[in-house]
């Protein structure tokens, strides 16, 4: 059962906002940091959407499993950006971390990472099952506070398990071929389901049995966890790279159109003092704004909208 969408409607303004910011006159500098943030926001997107189709397709029609997309926690300063939540009637909660590399991921016996890029070489990054690690901690601690587990003899039981998916484009290269088993390529994460469900024994469902909730109880779990996420703000790309002013007017000045007197002196989207409005609610938008609808009048229709009534 699926109780949580991924969301989609964050990446669209993230993409929006950098392909306005490209055709902006940016800095040798930051255009480079815009160009490498798009590519990474691309090719993840792909990735986790590979991800999200594969656990939707298997648990969607199961009314034992609760499949949550894009899950963000909030507990004060603390957040927890959990990719996929899977959780099971036995109490058991499977929290995902995806991760995408151009040429895949290196793991050492001491559990140090390396992401190795396409040309084979290789940079450092943080432990991406340490990261996960962190997210758990944050769910368990709003479990707990919102006394949501059932209590059978006075004991709570989850399980809680960390898996990392590895994007099935690059490699997956450990030291051992039994090492950091909850480190496994995206496409074989089903595997991981099946062997924890044949790994139950008759002695461990008797052990169990009281911490078994109903589909319904599940349900009601699931639907909490779902109310506690909190969708993050606007990307704010120009902000975050410290992009000025003066790199936001166009790159190249285009010809207007022949038409387009008459369409600003009818309603259109320019004013009499050479501004930018949008079609739909009359508010100021920049040039760049502006022109990344007239670029594309087939969807547009010749008109500047702003960037919450450009996907609207």
């Amino acid at each position: 059962m699926i109780l949580k969408e991924r969301d989609k409607a964050w990446r669209k303004l993230a993409e929006m906002e950098m392909e306005l910011l490209l055709q902006c006159n940016l800095t040798d500098e930051h255009r480079k940091q815009i160009e490498q943030e798009n590519y990474m926001l691309k090719s993840g997107n792909d990735a986790e959407s590979t991800t999200a189709f594969d656990l939707s397709l298997r648990h969607r029609e199961s009314a034992n499993w609760i499949v949550l997309h894009d899950l963000r926690l909030v507990d004060g300063d603390d957040v927890a950006q959990i990719d996929r939540l899977l959780m099971v009637r036995t109490l058991d909660f499977f929290v995902l971390e995806t991760k995408n590399y151009s040429g895949g991921v290196k793991i050492f016996p001491s559990g140090e990472f390396e992401a190795i890029r396409k040309d084979g070489s290789t940079y450092p990054i943080p432990s991406p099952i340490a990261q996960n690690d962190r997210h758990i901690v944050l769910l368990k601690r709003l479990l707990k506070r919102h006394n949501l587990l059932p209590h059978r003899l006075g004991l709570a039981m989850p399980h809680f398990h960390n898996h990392v998916l590895v994007s099935t484009r690059g490699r997956l290269l450990k030291a051992g071929e039994n090492d950091f088993p909850e480190v496994v390529k995206s496409d074989l994460f089903f595997q991981r389901i099946d062997d924890f469900r044949n790994g139950i024994t008759v002695a461990d469902i008797f052990k169990r049995l009281p911490g078994v909730i109903s589909t319904k109880r599940l349900q009601a779990i699931g639907e909490a966890i779902a109310s506690w996420h909190q969708p993050p703000s606007k990307p704010g790309y120009r902000k975050r790279f410290g992009i000025t002013e003066s790199e936001m007017p166009p790159r190249t000045k285009k010809t207007k159109p022949a038409n387009e007197h008459i369409v600003c002196t009818s309603g259109g989207p320019m004013g009499v003092d050479g501004r930018y409005f949008c079609y739909q609610c009359r508010q100021p938008i920049t040039p760049a704004e502006a022109h990344f609808c007239f670029d594309r009048p087939n969807r547009f229709g010749g008109r500047a909208y702003c960037r919450t009534h450009q996907i609207s």
